[in-house]
This record gives structure tokens, C-alpha cells and sequence, in this order.
């Protein structure tokens, strides 16, 4: 499952809306580098 990175978007953001954690985010995208610059229309693998 993906997600469209949006205006506002942050990381905690999307990990609080699909109920995980942002060091699973980063875990499981490791092209973030730096999880404060995140573009919006990047799909995030959340799931």
C-alpha cells in the first residue's frame, strides 16, 4: 500500500494515518534520506 505524499504532509503524519511509525517508514523506504524533505506527489510505501 502506498501513499501520495500532499500539501502538509509530514511523515508523523503519514505514519499516524496508517497507524505505524515513521522509523518503519524509513525502514521501509530507504531512499528518504531526510525524513523532514519529503515532495509532495512521492508515493510513500506505508504498508
Amino acid at each position: 500500500m502506498f501513499h501520495t505524499v500532499k500539501p502538509g504532509d509530514t511523515l508523523w503524519k503519514i505514519a499516524h494515518h496508517h497507524h505505524t511509525s515513521i522509523h518503519h517508514l524509513l525502514h521501509i523506504n530507504p531512499w528518504i534520506k531526510n525524513p523532514d524533505l519529503i515532495f509532495i506527489g512521492r508515493k510513500i510505501k506505508v504498508h
